[in-house]
């Protein structure tokens, strides 16, 4: 999966089929790659209300959310191709976004060893550029 164009069209893939599904996946519907390869994938997606607490800021539980699937994405395009189970996930939340504003997922793979993989995501403003959370991930995918 290192190409991108390749690697963006299967995570593309497999978001529609999640969002399709329903669940708490249908949170992802709205999430666009911009691209993906080589242990990397970058998505951005507009804040809508349904994303928001009651305050109208982007719910800490969906940041969780995005820092969860944009890195598993971003393991999927490695050598080892595969989703893992996590292990341990961090978020810090350094800033809010609000309903109306776009965000930018980035998420790279640190280490992906013998069985288990270390992933590294920021979430930023897309017209600031500020952070609004940062996160780490680790994802277990032995045999």
């Amino acid at each position: 999966m290192a190409a991108s164009n390749g690697a963006k069209k299967f995570l593309q893939q497999v978001i529609a089929i999640l969002a399709e599904e329903g669940g708490f996946d249908r949170n992802l519907a709205r999430l666009c790659l911009v691209s993906a390869g080589n242990g990397k994938c970058t998505a951005e997606m507009k804040v809508e209300k349904e994303h928001t607490n009651r305050g109208g800021f982007l719910h800490g539980g969906l940041t969780a959310t995005l820092v969860d699937a944009v890195s598993t994405m971003a393991l999927m395009t490695t050598e080892k191709s595969v989703p893992g189970l996590s292990v341990d996930l961090n978020v810090s939340y350094l800033k809010a976004a609000k309903t109306g504003e776009e965000i930018i997922i980035n998420a790279e793979t640190l280490k992906a060893g013998k069985n288990l993989a270390f992933l590294s995501v920021h979430i930023t403003n897309k017209e600031s550029g500020d952070l609004i959370a940062k996160g780490s991930h680790t994802k277990y995918f032995g045999s």
